[in-house]
């Protein structure tokens, strides 16, 4: 009997162990509705988004904030629509314990438009971040940061999020088509308040983001 609460306590750390190492599956669905109807102003008639990267992370990583400059790979992404640097910088967070899982996505390649990833996430690295460019653009993006998936020691069950239009700073161009003007010195990565993303000053989401545990 008097081993009873050595093998108590024995469980509960066990039970504890594997409650911090749990994982949950997400589907995530970009239902992305920008058309010349939603965005009247200079919408180009090729609009499409690029490859998404996206990477599961804890507290100490950030794909991208707005206030920050912009890393080589996300000026690649927004005015090119390259994952590479991006994937490379990724990986280096991987390697040093800040991020999980590297996550990427088919292109939109007409409008409106969907793509569906899947992501496995755990109690480690709980955010979840991607971008995808708006094409044609000068430095233009969309997507989303820190998106937490666990609250109060709970994963959620849904969550869905507004696809909200972003300026990497590392372009001048004011326009869809506007040719290339690095944008020197290189300016913080900011949400887009030009008109072709606004309307009496509020933006206008591309669409939406939804998160569904599987």
């Amino acid at each position: 009997m008097r081993g009873l609460p050595c093998f108590a306590a024995l469980l509960l750390l066990l039970s504890v162990g594997a409650a911090a190492a749990e994982r949950a599956a997400y589907e995530v669905t970009l239902d992305v509705t920008w058309t010349a109807a939603s965005h009247p102003v200079d919408y180009p008639a090729d609009a499409h988004f690029s490859w998404l990267i996206g990477v599961t992370h804890g507290e100490g990583y950030r794909l991208f904030r707005a206030g920050e400059i912009a890393t080589p790979g996300l000026e690649a992404l927004a005015e090119q629509g390259e994952l590479t640097p991006f994937d490379a910088e990724i990986e280096a967070a991987m390697k040093a314990g800040h991020a999980g899982v590297l996550l990427t996505s088919r292109p939109i390649e007409s409008m409106p438009g969907t793509t569906v990833f899947e992501v496995e996430i755990d109690q480690a690295h709980p955010l979840v971040s991607f971008a995808t460019m708006i094409a044609p653009s000068p430095d233009w993006f969309t997507g989303a940061a820190d998106v937490r998936l666990i609250e109060s020691g709970e994963w959620v069950a849904e969550l869905t999020l507004p696809l909200l239009a972003w300026d990497a700073g590392t372009d001048s161009g004011a326009t869809y088509q506007a040719a290339d003007a690095d944008t020197l010195p290189r300016q913080p990565v900011a949400p887009l308040t030009s008109l072709q993303f606004t309307a009496n000053g509020t933006s206008i989401p591309l669409g939406t983001a939804t998160f569904r545990r599987q």
